[in-house]
Protein backbone atom coordinates (compact mmCIF):
# COMPACT_ATOMS: atom_id res chain seq x y z
CA UNK A 1 0.00 0.00 0.00
CA UNK A 2 1.24 3.26 -0.53
CA UNK A 3 2.55 5.64 2.23
CA UNK A 4 0.13 8.43 3.36
CA UNK A 5 2.92 11.14 1.79
CA UNK A 6 1.77 9.87 -1.63
CA UNK A 7 -1.85 9.25 -1.20
CA UNK A 8 -2.55 12.48 0.51
CA UNK A 9 -1.87 15.02 -2.76
CA UNK A 10 -3.31 12.21 -5.07
CA UNK A 11 -6.47 12.55 -2.94
CA UNK A 12 -6.62 16.14 -2.53
CA UNK A 13 -5.87 16.51 -6.70
CA UNK A 14 -8.76 13.93 -6.76
CA UNK A 15 -11.43 16.02 -4.69
CA UNK A 16 -10.05 19.42 -6.40
CA UNK A 17 -11.65 17.61 -9.79
CA UNK A 18 -14.58 16.53 -8.22
CA UNK A 19 -15.49 20.33 -7.12
CA UNK A 20 -14.86 21.70 -10.09
CA UNK A 21 -17.08 19.07 -12.06
CA UNK A 22 -19.91 19.81 -9.41
CA UNK A 23 -19.24 23.78 -9.76
CA UNK A 24 -19.50 23.78 -13.22
CA UNK A 25 -22.73 25.47 -14.96
CA UNK A 26 -24.83 22.86 -16.65
CA UNK A 27 -25.57 23.61 -20.17
CA UNK A 28 -28.01 26.19 -21.18
CA UNK A 29 -31.02 24.12 -23.05
CA UNK A 30 -31.77 25.25 -26.53
CA UNK A 31 -34.38 27.57 -27.18
CA UNK A 32 -37.03 26.85 -30.30
CA UNK A 33 -37.21 30.56 -31.64
CA UNK A 34 -41.28 31.44 -31.42
CA UNK A 35 -42.72 31.04 -34.54
CA UNK A 36 -46.44 30.52 -36.16
CA UNK A 37 -46.15 26.39 -35.01
CA UNK A 38 -44.84 27.63 -32.01
CA UNK A 39 -46.32 30.65 -30.37
CA UNK A 40 -45.34 32.75 -27.58
CA UNK A 41 -46.39 31.32 -23.92
CA UNK A 42 -47.62 34.05 -21.51
CA UNK A 43 -48.07 33.85 -17.99
CA UNK A 44 -49.08 33.45 -15.63
CA UNK A 45 -51.73 30.38 -17.28
CA UNK A 46 -54.77 30.14 -16.24
CA UNK A 47 -54.44 27.09 -14.18
CA UNK A 48 -52.01 29.68 -12.26
CA UNK A 49 -53.44 30.24 -8.58
CA UNK A 50 -55.40 28.29 -5.56
CA UNK A 51 -58.36 25.93 -6.03
CA UNK A 52 -61.14 24.52 -4.04
CA UNK A 53 -63.60 21.75 -4.38
CA UNK A 54 -66.38 23.12 -2.37
CA UNK A 55 -68.50 20.00 -2.43
CA UNK A 56 -65.75 17.44 -1.86
CA UNK A 57 -66.00 14.29 0.48
CA UNK A 58 -63.58 12.12 2.36
CA UNK A 59 -60.77 11.12 0.04
CA UNK A 60 -61.67 13.31 -2.40
CA UNK A 61 -59.71 16.70 -4.09
CA UNK A 62 -60.31 19.16 -1.34
CA UNK A 63 -57.70 21.81 -3.48
CA UNK A 64 -55.02 22.95 -5.81
CA UNK A 65 -51.87 25.05 -5.40
CA UNK A 66 -50.60 25.60 -8.96
CA UNK A 67 -47.44 27.99 -9.39
CA UNK A 68 -45.93 28.88 -13.19
CA UNK A 69 -44.00 31.03 -14.57
CA UNK A 70 -41.92 31.53 -18.04
CA UNK A 71 -38.75 31.77 -18.80
CA UNK A 72 -37.21 31.89 -22.86
CA UNK A 73 -40.80 30.95 -23.83
CA UNK A 74 -40.91 28.00 -21.51
CA UNK A 75 -43.04 27.23 -18.72
CA UNK A 76 -42.04 25.97 -15.41
CA UNK A 77 -44.72 24.62 -13.34
CA UNK A 78 -45.53 22.58 -10.09
CA UNK A 79 -48.85 21.62 -8.28
CA UNK A 80 -49.68 20.65 -4.79
CA UNK A 81 -52.74 19.05 -4.07
CA UNK A 82 -54.84 18.58 -1.07
CA UNK A 83 -57.29 15.33 -0.40
CA UNK A 84 -60.12 14.86 2.30
CA UNK A 85 -59.11 13.12 5.52
CA UNK A 86 -59.78 13.26 9.00
CA UNK A 87 -59.23 15.31 11.06
CA UNK A 88 -57.20 17.40 8.31
CA UNK A 89 -56.86 17.44 4.67
CA UNK A 90 -53.63 15.09 3.43
CA UNK A 91 -51.04 17.30 1.59
CA UNK A 92 -49.62 15.48 -1.35
CA UNK A 93 -46.29 18.04 -1.49
CA UNK A 94 -45.43 19.93 -4.24
CA UNK A 95 -44.84 17.76 -7.86
CA UNK A 96 -43.19 19.53 -11.46
CA UNK A 97 -46.07 19.84 -13.79
CA UNK A 98 -45.78 19.71 -17.75
CA UNK A 99 -47.28 22.37 -19.98
CA UNK A 100 -49.45 20.28 -22.44
CA UNK A 101 -49.92 21.21 -26.55
CA UNK A 102 -53.26 21.72 -26.36
CA UNK A 103 -53.39 23.67 -22.99
CA UNK A 104 -53.58 22.88 -19.65
CA UNK A 105 -50.98 21.40 -16.99
CA UNK A 106 -50.53 17.36 -16.27
CA UNK A 107 -48.71 16.37 -13.22
CA UNK A 108 -47.94 12.94 -11.34
CA UNK A 109 -48.28 12.83 -7.90
CA UNK A 110 -46.63 9.31 -6.24
CA UNK A 111 -47.37 7.86 -2.90
CA UNK A 112 -47.18 5.30 -0.72
CA UNK A 113 -49.86 3.10 -2.13
CA UNK A 114 -50.79 4.84 -4.85
CA UNK A 115 -49.90 6.92 -7.88
CA UNK A 116 -52.66 10.03 -8.51
CA UNK A 117 -52.34 11.51 -12.74
CA UNK A 118 -53.47 14.38 -12.71
CA UNK A 119 -54.52 17.08 -15.58
CA UNK A 120 -55.70 20.41 -15.49
CA UNK A 121 -57.08 23.14 -17.42
CA UNK A 122 -58.24 26.50 -16.46
CA UNK A 123 -60.83 28.53 -17.54
CA UNK A 124 -61.75 31.78 -15.82
CA UNK A 125 -62.47 31.36 -12.44
CA UNK A 126 -62.98 27.49 -12.76
CA UNK A 127 -60.75 24.43 -12.88
CA UNK A 128 -61.31 20.99 -14.27
CA UNK A 129 -59.36 18.22 -12.86
CA UNK A 130 -59.43 14.53 -13.80
CA UNK A 131 -57.55 12.42 -11.53
CA UNK A 132 -56.79 8.66 -12.36
CA UNK A 133 -55.89 6.44 -9.52
CA UNK A 134 -53.73 4.14 -10.28
CA UNK A 135 -52.88 1.56 -7.13
CA UNK A 136 -49.68 -0.01 -6.39
CA UNK A 137 -51.79 -3.44 -5.70
CA UNK A 138 -52.06 -4.73 -9.09
CA UNK A 139 -55.54 -6.29 -8.06
CA UNK A 140 -57.06 -2.86 -6.83
CA UNK A 141 -58.36 -1.51 -10.37
CA UNK A 142 -57.60 2.06 -11.39
CA UNK A 143 -60.40 4.67 -10.82
CA UNK A 144 -60.90 8.45 -12.63
CA UNK A 145 -62.40 11.29 -11.27
CA UNK A 146 -63.54 14.83 -12.35
CA UNK A 147 -63.39 17.86 -9.68
CA UNK A 148 -64.38 21.34 -10.90
CA UNK A 149 -62.97 23.39 -8.72
CA UNK A 150 -63.10 27.09 -8.04
CA UNK A 151 -60.23 30.18 -7.66
CA UNK A 152 -60.15 30.94 -3.78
Amino acid sequence: MPSRDVLLPRLAVLLALCAGFLAAPLPARAQSPVTPERPRIYCPLPEHGIWINDRARPKELTRLEVETRCENNQVHARVRAFTSCIPRDCKWGWTTAEFRDGGGLRATLIGFYMTKLLEIRGAGDRLDAKITEVSHDAERTRTEETYSLRRK
